[in-house]
């Protein structure tokens, strides 16, 4: 792919702020390597789009997402249409494997890298299906796009040139067949259901089974990277994401047994052994966080508590690339109980706790006594105790130096201990970046 149409689809992936794809390699890393910290490289690395065939009757097309059609004697099915910026080769790759007219467009959730070029499919003839929820997910995301590019901007600014958003923009698409759970038909003598799955990437979602070839093609139903512990809480900012739907969504495709699982990122998983060992090692993460966060709400332990203590057994260890387990935690949580954590009555209106911060280090003799005491955290190992007597010094005074000292020093050992998530990572180099622009000022 030239650099211009990677740099492109990179900007519209940031501005629509969807899942990135993160590399093969990525994936068979082990837990704790560095695995997709560099997010622009991520972006920017991109694929050369071709065609392969996974099934003898399903090719797909993988880019920063993949397009999967399935060719039939009454006509084609194609699911997900990738991003915008590819989607023109991305039809024309397709285009070229079977002149079957295509009949039905299933789009697997409002994600933009997933529905960018279904305006170049649709026309007479051709049936669009969604979840039901499809419909408003679509409204929220073109709603709140200023919101989402604004974040994109801090997380991944590297790679999103201005302007990005309004050359792809987010396209708005009427469905003819909104689906609620399931919706069934026949193309050319097969049998297609779809079927709600709700979960990796939100309540929008749908999956497409085909009993004869054994074959699922689950989009994002399980996030961008099977295998890894589920994201019930993104960065970029969305809705959380619901753990019992999710648990419901894998029990159904336990129970389908399927002998190839196409995915909306990255490469098939073929065998109904490691299909089903994998679905059953990321339910079983899930419930238990899910259970023990919900054990430790009854028990009356504190949001901060959990976030610390819930962590999963050795027997059900998985990557945190994309989601992480203290996220997941807090996602839980804050679903069922909202922000009001019963902490103390500020958390109620509308002044933070960082409005007396300058009182507060006055009180403790001003601003270098407070980064003093910060950095004595810092050489102790004490990294987020650290950074928060940091912000307390530099909310007296933002230039002093030794706090933003440690707030580099800090944030750079945070990134070195990421291990791997993407999310993670990007804001973490935003706010390095964003520190050493503030030391470079104060020493001038």
């Amino acid at each position: 792919m030239p650099a211009t149409a990677r740099a492109a689809c990179a900007a519209l992936l940031c501005a629509v702020l969807l899942p990135l794809a993160v590399s093969a390699d990525a994936q068979r890393a082990k837990p704790g390597e560095r695995q997709g910290e560099r997010v622009s490289e991520l972006l920017t690395r991109g694929r050369e789009l071709s065609v392969q065939q996974v099934h003898p009757n399903i090719w797909g097309v993988s880019g920063n997402s993949n397009a999967w059609l399935v060719v039939t004697p009454g006509g084609s099915v194609l699911v997900d249409t990738g991003l915008a910026p590819e989607a023109a080769r991305t039809r024309e790759l397709l285009q070229a494997v079977s002149a079957a007219p295509l009949r039905k467009l299933v789009l697997t959730h409002a994600h933009a890298d997933h529905i960018g070029g279904a305006e170049l499919w649709r026309g007479p003839g051709v049936e669009v299906i969604a979840h039901r929820a499809f419909t408003l997910r679509n409204r929220s995301y073109e709603l709140l796009r200023p919101f989402q590019v604004q974040r994109a901007r801090l997380l991944w600014g590297a790679v999103m040139p201005e302007g990005a958003e309004r050359r792809f923009p987010y396209p708005m698409i009427p469905l003819d067949v909104p689906v609620d759970d399931s919706y069934a038909f026949e193309l050319g003598g097969v049998r297609f259901e779809v079927i709600a799955s709700p979960g990796g990437e939100g309540p929008d979602a749908v999956s497409v089974w085909i009993p004869e070839y054994g074959a699922l093609l689950c989009g994002d139903a399980l996030g961008p990277v099977l295998g890894a512990f589920p994201n019930l809480f993104t960065l970029r900012g969305e809705n959380l994401r619901e753990p019992l739907p999710m648990l419901d969504t894998l029990a159904r495709f336990r129970a389908l047994e399927p002998e190839l699982l196409l995915p909306g990122h990255l490469e098939p998983l073929r065998g109904r052994r490691a299909i089903r060992k994998m679905l059953d090692r990321t339910a079983a993460a899930l419930r238990h966080v899910h259970d023990a966060t919900v054990a430790g709400m009854n028990r009356g332990t504190p949001l901060w508590t959990l976030m610390r203590e819930v962590k999963l057994p050795r027997r059900l260890q998985m990557s945190e690339q994309y989601g992480r387990v203290s996220w997941g935690v807090r996602a839980i949580y804050e679903l069922y109980a909202g922000w009001f954590r019963y902490e103390d009555t500020t958390e109620l209106f509308a002044t933070p706790p960082a409005a007396v911060y300058p009182e507060l280090a006055e009180l403790a003799g001003g601003a270098p006594p407070v980064a003093a005491r910060a950095r004595a955290k810092l050489d102790a190992g004490e990294i987020l105790p650290a950074l928060h007597l940091a912000r307390v010094a530099l909310a007296a005074q933002p230039g002093n130096r030794q706090a933003l000292q440690v707030r580099l020093a800090a944030l750079r050992a945070l990134l070195a201990d990421n291990r791997g998530n993407f999310q993670l990572a990007g804001w973490l180099r935003h706010r390095i970046a964003q520190t050493e622009a503030a030391l470079a000022a104060a020493a001038e």
